[in-house]
């Protein structure tokens, strides 16, 4: 191993003791952290009590559609930390019933994303090949990619983003056909009805808008009158919320990843907690400013990184992790390393 690399190593594990040491002192100081499956539970069912409260007093016309819509993205912001924890078995381990039932309910009520079970399998290889063209999952929000029409797509719309992006490029390693395949299936049955009820509802409104403008009037069915009251209900309290989300995450977390000279676990990630990103943390859960935390140290609950984000930012900065690097978005988030350093590496240590 090289001096470099043994640095890199010492490092990587100066910041990692660091973090399970605050971890561990925050559990003993605070017993309750602890009960790890009955804390998950309650911040999953928080959360749903919360949208399922909000879509009722929506419905019930004491709740305007714009709070709805903000408050069900914040909500529904835990409901993605809480899949993220379950993806990586922080919940009901060994209660395969209750897992998977929280499972399936954090992507009912986050309907446009992809099946938590596909995921899973995306995700752990994110963090064995994170930074590389091999990591599926970043690819799909649009990281490595310049600015332009397609990322901001990719971002608002993971689904048909990248079926756009299929259609115009390909992929590397599959069929046009095939890789449209592997799109529709990872995102049937839920994003595929939420991406139909989604641009039925804007097609909708933009046409009646169109012809109000042109002095005409739209001469709908009343069943298709029917359909988009309840439609625009359905958007309000899941839809909207759920692209509002997506888009502030996507944002985040395709700049926080590095892509492109990725040559070990020190460069995976860096920290976005400037204050020009809280509009996107308000809707991701803090995740720029917290989420390089789980590269290093993959075992902790979502809640745990907040409470260790103080201890964790300082032995970070001072072992070479990069904050708050702007430039990442004119270098299409790619790792500021000499062309030299840029080889294919092992990142498994980051598991």
């Amino acid at each position: 191993m090289s001096y470099q690399g043994q640095a890199e190593t010492q490092a990587i594990e100066n910041i990692r003791r660091v973090i399970r040491k605050r971890g561990d002192e925050l559990r003993a100081r605070y017993p309750f952290l602890q009960h790890q499956n009955l804390l998950g539970l309650l911040i999953f069912s928080f959360s749903a009590a919360g949208v399922v409260l909000c879509g009722m007093a929506y419905w019930q016309g004491y709740m305007p559609a714009w709070l709805c819509i903000v408050l069900v993205a914040m909500l529904t912001s835990l409901l993605h930390e809480i899949e993220h924890d379950l993806i990586h078995w922080q919940y009901f381990r060994r209660h395969k019933i209750i897992h998977h039932a929280m499972m399936l309910g954090v992507w009912l009520l986050r309907p446009g994303t992809i099946n938590p079970w596909v995921r899973r399998h995306l995700h752990f290889l994110h963090h064995k090949t994170s930074g590389t063209q091999r990591d599926i999952e970043e690819v799909g929000i649009g990281n490595g990619r310049r600015y332009g029409g397609l990322r901001f797509w990719i971002m608002a719309d993971t689904f048909l983003g990248n079926v756009v992006r299929t259609l115009v490029e390909g992929d590397t390693h599959y069929s046009r056909g095939m890789m449209l395949l592997r799109i529709i299936g990872a995102n049937f049955p839920l994003g595929l009805a939420t991406a139909f009820i989604w641009y039925g509802f804007l097609g909708f409104h933009a046409l009646n808008i169109g012809a109000a403008l042109a002095g005409m009037d739209m001469q709908w069915s009343a069943a298709t009158q029917a359909y988009f009251a309840w439609a625009d209900k359905f958007v309000v309290v899941l839809i909207a919320p759920f692209y509002l989300r997506s888009f502030c995450l996507n944002f985040i977390s395709s700049n926080m990843h590095y892509f492109g000279n990725v040559n070990s676990l020190l460069q995976q990630t860096q920290v976005l907690n400037a204050p020009l990103f809280w509009p996107f943390q308000l809707f991701c859960f803090n995740f720029g400013s917290t989420h390089g935390i789980h590269h290093f140290v993959v075992g902790e609950p979502f809640y745990i990184r907040q409470m260790t984000a103080s201890a964790a930012h300082r032995v970070m900065r001072e072992n070479g992790v990069k904050f708050n690097d702007l430039n990442t978005f004119a270098r299409a988030n790619r790792y500021a390393a000499a062309p030299e350093q840029n080889v294919q590496p092992d990142l498994t240590q980051g598991i």
